[in-house]
């Protein structure tokens, strides 16, 4: 008699903490496409959606600037940066005055659709040219990759330099032969990472945002840190950036193997590499406190109350980086000039304005 009441009081606590677990979950659903809505809303309001479709998915090309401009610039994020247009925003308004600037969105970034193709290198270039072409934005471009974005912009401009007018990499992935081949493990994907992105869908990204996207530096707006936010909470949902973090190696070094010399105008801001004095690198220190103390982390950065003979030893590192795979990557390419300016590897959150000025500095030589 006593086993069966414990058995039905164990069944009962059981049914209990399952309702309870199935109405959490359904608050969270709720309560996630309540607020998703009204971000989608304020995307809308704000110019940053404008889905295009390129076939079975629309991927979404947000326009900003001068639709006559000079130049028609086209961003490519970084990996799994849903947030790269409201981000990129204060670097690109000094260029948005005399130039069309475009964000193309990968599939499963921000306001893109969602896919389970296999995000190869040929899939997501051809994917781009799809998206431009049919959202009626005619080339040449100029192209304007963060970091992975620069191994899709090499292999674009090796297979359709008429295309291309000029390339800007804003510190892109630093391409050679063995690309990545310490990192395989780190870039290795599997069902767990599915199981993150349906948890996502059901709003359970939002309990864990701060975990994934910090709040912008200092002199980001609190509306410009909602739009980011709401991009990157899309961009926890999708399957596609899982796909393309597995190829993310073999993709990097295709387009390295791939790349063909030619004659395009290419920049490269090399930024997380780029330390050639003591101050810059002093100066990133103080920066990075302050990302530390924005976001409540009580990290050890790796570069804070180093001595002189340490920064020293750091400075020499990245030179030797620099001429081992930054100059020979460069050099492969051809016609790319390698700016130094040390900083974030988001540099266009940390420095917008100097960035904006060097490229358009950059952009007034392409019209000479």
């Amino acid at each position: 008699m006593k086993k069966r009441s414990a058995k039905k009081i164990a069944i009962s606590v059981l049914i209990i903490i399952f309702a309870a677990v199935a109405l959490f979950t359904l608050g969270t659903f709720i309560f996630h496409s309540i607020k998703r809505n009204e971000e989608i809303a304020v995307l809308k309001e704000k110019g940053y959606y404008n889905p295009v479709s390129v076939g079975d998915h629309c991927l979404n090309v947000a326009k900003f600037g001068n639709e006559n401009g000079a130049h028609t610039i086209v961003g490519m994020a970084g990996l799994g940066i849903g947030d790269f247009p409201v981000g990129m925003r204060q670097m690109t308004a000094p260029l948005e005055k005399d130039n069309l600037v475009v964000f193309v969105d990968r599939a499963g970034y921000g306001l893109s659709d969602d896919t389970d193709n296999e995000m190869t290198l040929e899939y997501i270039v051809e994917d781009y040219r799809k998206a431009l072409k049919n959202a009626g934005i005619e080339s040449p471009y100029i192209l304007m990759p963060h970091s992975i974005g620069g191994a899709y912009a090499s292999y674009w401009v090796s297979r359709y330099p008429d295309e291309i007018e000029a390339v800007v990499f804003v510190d892109g992935s630093q391409l050679s032969a063995n690309a990545f081949d310490d990192d395989e493990e780190y870039y290795a994907v599997g069902l767990g990472d599915r199981a993150l992105a349906v948890l996502a869908k059901l709003g359970f990204g939002r309990y864990v945002l701060r975990n994934y996207h910090y709040h912008y530096p200092d002199n980001y707006t609190e509306e410009e840190q909602y739009l980011g936010d709401a991009l990157t909470l899309m961009t926890f949902e999708s399957f596609a950036p899982i796909s393309e973090t597995g190829m993310c190696p073999t993709n990097s070094r295709k387009a390295f193997d791939d790349i063909i010399t030619n004659d395009v105008p290419k920049l490269y801001i090399c930024s997380s590499w780029g330390f050639e004095t003591k101050e810059n690198f002093i100066e990133y220190n103080g920066w990075i406190k302050r990302q530390l103390e924005i976001n409540d982390l009580d990290i050890d950065s790796g570069l804070i109350e180093f001595d002189d003979e340490k920064i020293g030893q750091i400075l020499g590192e990245y030179k030797k980086a620099r001429e081992e795979i930054i100059y020979p990557y460069a050099e492969k390419m051809g016609n790319c000039k390698v700016i130094c300016f040390g900083g974030d590897h988001m540099i266009y959150e940390q420095k917008p304005n100097e960035c904006a000025e060097i490229i358009l500095e950059f952009l007034s030589e392409l019209g000479s």
